[in-house]
């Protein structure tokens, strides 16, 4: 027996315009459960009607318990995580995990334990981008290419264990499958944290796996022709059945104007902009999608902050201090902050839009929620949903980083593009409705 959620049922039944009666003479069990309208228990016999007929999975049907509120993990638990990983023939690192629900990015703690007097190996990177955080006692080297003469290949990640030590130490963004790599720089041991936002390629990923073998070539080789934004321009003015002799009328451009627009393989000029624009504008969509961005980073993509330059980031905020960490335009959904508590005063003054990693990094401190408390000191850790009011209060030092689970800036995008948005974001939170057919 399996808990079905007839939120998405009712969901599929809409999208694939199914009347409750349709499964009446398929299984009339089935039926009466449906016509409750509440979340049931279906034998697999029902499954398999619901799934056959819907075209879906189960687990595209199944109940799926609420967030909690929170998630507290003390360091003993956190220790109760440790794996060795074994690199280059030597016990290169310890990973522990923080906590995090089911099926959720949760940040890692690394022992980095590659000695300096060898060259740590690169892994092969993954499709995630990350944050990375020295958490010290020792200096670290992180590694990210081969010649390790160029800077951005090879550089020191620093502990502070100067003046506002609760700025813990270096910060950097990575992107998507840069090798990366870490070895101590003396005998001081050091740890990091190292945090991944969920790729905002991942859709992409999951759905391109399932094309066929011509399909992901001929995908690549449009894109290797044309570059990327040409070749999806001219995808979606394939799509619309608009060719170049329709453009050269509509927009009063010559062919021989056009055939240079799609010839560009760079960066879009002032005179191709305007072309851009009219040609969007042709197809009703928005131009944003195929605008050049710029971003600043090194050769390799990383962006790095120093705990010197996020000392000089210190303001006051609330009840608290806090100063930035390294981040990227890139990915505006992967951040964190580090947090000085000083206050005694029981708060609840911090909320955030999207779910939460807190980690201890020095002192003793009481965490806020509701009308409970739960006691913290160095090494305990915290995840929190989105929109949960919170606080701190005590004498101690904390690392907040986010990924934008729960609510990601591509979610943001749509609700602010949304028609008639208000009553949008009201009628879809848990939603039961049927399409509204009697029969």
């Amino acid at each position: 027996m399996v808990f079905l959620d007839i939120i998405k049922l009712n969901h599929w039944l809409n999208a694939r315009k199914l009347t409750l009666n349709f499964f009446k003479n398929k299984n009339n069990s089935l039926y009466k459960k449906l016509k409750k309208n509440k979340n049931f228990k279906s034998t697999d016999r029902e499954i398999k009607i619901l799934c056959n007929n819907l075209n879906v999975d189960k687990n595209d049907l199944v109940f799926e318990k609420e967030l909690p509120e929170f998630i507290f993990h003390s360091k003993k638990k956190i220790d109760l995580t440790k794996r060795p990983i074994i690199r280059d023939g030597i016990h290169f690192y310890n990973y522990y995990t923080l906590p995090s629900p089911k099926g959720f990015k949760a940040p890692v703690i690394l022992d980095i334990l590659c000695p300096h007097n060898k060259l740590p190996k690169l892994n092969n990177g993954h499709l995630e981008q990350a944050i990375t955080i020295n958490l010290g006692p020792g200096n670290i080297y992180g590694r990210w290419g081969k010649d390790i003469r160029k800077k951005e290949n090879f550089s020191k990640i620093r502990f502070n264990n100067g003046k506002e030590s609760w700025v813990v130490g270096d910060t950097y963004v990575e992107p998507t499958y840069l090798p990366h790599t870490y070895s101590l720089v003396d005998s001081t041991p050091s740890q990091i944290l190292s945090y991944t936002a969920k790729s905002q390629l991942q859709k992409f990923v999951n759905n391109s796996n399932l094309w066929s073998e011509e399909s992901y070539k001929n995908f690549l080789e449009s894109i290797n022709l044309n570059g990327n934004k040409v070749s999806f321009l001219k995808s979606f003015l394939n799509s619309r059945g608009i060719d170049d002799s329709y453009i050269t009328k509509k927009i009063k451009i010559s062919r021989q104007r056009i055939k240079k627009f799609f010839s560009t393989k760079g960066s879009f000029n002032k005179k191709d902009k305007i072309i851009l624009i009219k040609l969007c504008k042709l197809m009703t969509i928005d131009p944003n999608i195929f605008n050049n961005r710029v971003f600043k980073e090194d050769p390799v993509g990383k962006i790095f902050n120093s705990y010197k330059n996020s000392i000089k980031s210190i303001r006051n905020y609330k009840s608290y201090k806090v100063s930035s960490m390294s981040a990227s335009e890139r990915y505006p959904d992967l951040y964190g902050i580090f947090i000085k508590v000083y206050k005694n005063k029981n708060v609840k003054d911090l909320i955030y839009h999207a779910s939460t990693h807190y980690l201890v990094t020095s002192g003793k401190m009481k965490f806020h929620v509701k009308n409970k408390f739960q006691k913290l000191q160095k090494g305990d850790a915290i995840w929190i949903s989105p929109y949960i009011k919170h606080g701190f209060s005590g004498n101690g030092s904390l690392i907040k980083i986010s990924n934008g689970e729960c609510l990601d800036y591509q979610d943001i995008n749509e609700i602010n593009k949304t028609f008639n948005y208000k009553n949008i974001l009201k009628r879809i939170h848990k939603d039961d409705a049927n399409w509204g057919y009697q029969k």
